[in-house]
């Protein structure tokens, strides 16, 4: 097989457009939230603490159900941290306040804006330390 037939997408497999990351961005978003919107105590005398581990043996089976092998655990953790504080969120916030459709299309909205900046801010970190060497404390990162 070709470089120029390896490069190219599989027939009718189509590359995701921005348009789609960002979609599947709100849904995992969206979903982190229900997950804890829609969470219990096991028991009566569990707390929010108890609650979260359950969420995070939950979130990051999920992860790891998905990505499976091709990742590193780095990765997993870093996300399922991210998801279990948006669970938790989505347990708290039904529990401490009135529901307000405007103030939860904004909060979604906020944590969109955060993974973009992020996603952003390691894109311009990657992309700038492509090849180059850095000196930082006596030590080179390449």
């Amino acid at each position: 097989m070709t470089e120029e037939e390896k490069s190219k997408p599989e027939e009718g497999v189509t590359e995701p457009t921005p348009e789609d990351a960002l979609n599947a961005i709100r849904a995992s978003i969206a979903n982190a939230f229900n997950l804890g919107l829609q969470s219990q105590p096991k028991q009566p005398t569990d707390t929010t603490a108890d609650l979260i581990k359950g969420l995070q043996e939950i979130i990051s089976g999920q992860l790891k159900q998905a990505y499976g092998k091709d990742v590193s655990e780095d990765f997993i953790r870093a996300n399922a941290e991210f998801f279990v504080q948006i669970a938790a969120v989505g347990y708290i916030i039904p529990r401490i306040c009135a529901h307000d459709k405007d103030f939860q299309a904004r909060l979604f909205q906020l944590i969109e804006d955060r993974v973009l900046e992020t996603q952003k801010q390691a894109a311009e970190k990657s992309q700038g330390e492509q090849g180059s060497i850095i000196h930082e404390d006596k030590k080179i990162i390449v």
